[in-house]
């Protein structure tokens, strides 16, 4: 997993989160069949599933607009807090699954370079749900990580 990758999903469910209007049913069919992509194939993100996701964001401008202004200011940010991130156990109380969710093995030899998929996990279980937008507000950790990326944003709200 890479950082790009993960700073894009971020970037996306934030959006969501903070998107004023519900998503179309389209669009949460759209966003269900790229969390499958993602899950069956994350190695397809660069040839497939980034460039789906981002269909399904040019083609509502304000989520566009709330995406793009996210992904600027968290491309400036090195290190995203591990804090911020919501746990498997936090969104399982969030969104209740009855079949446990998938989760992507870790393949790497050299355990000082081993990275967690924590975020594309995160990514296909709030994109898949029938209501990602509630779903993502449901998570307080995402509200924190806005309020980590916009410092002034939790004085103007």
């Amino acid at each position: 997993m890479n950082d790009s990758m993960n700073k894009f999903l971020l970037s996306m469910l934030l959006a969501i989160r903070e998107l004023d209007t519900s998503l179309n049913a389209e669009e949460k069919n759209s966003l269900y069949i790229v969390a499958e992509q993602l899950s069956l194939r994350p190695t397809a993100w660069e040839t497939d599933i980034q460039s789906n996701l981002m269909e399904i964001i040019y083609s509502n401008p304000p989520l566009n607009a709330v995406f793009q202004e996210i992904k600027s200011k968290l491309e400036k940010i090195d290190n995203i807090p591990k804090n911020l991130i919501p746990s498997q156990d936090e969104l399982a109380t969030v969104i209740p699954t009855k079949i446990e969710p998938l989760k992507r093995p870790i393949i790497k030899l050299n355990p000082s370079d081993l990275k967690s998929n924590e975020i594309t996990n995160m990514s296909i279980q709030i994109i898949s749900s029938p209501e990602p937008s509630k779903t993502a507000k449901k998570i307080s950790k995402l509200e924190q990580l806005l309020n980590f990326i916009f410092p002034n944003r939790s004085e103007n709200k």
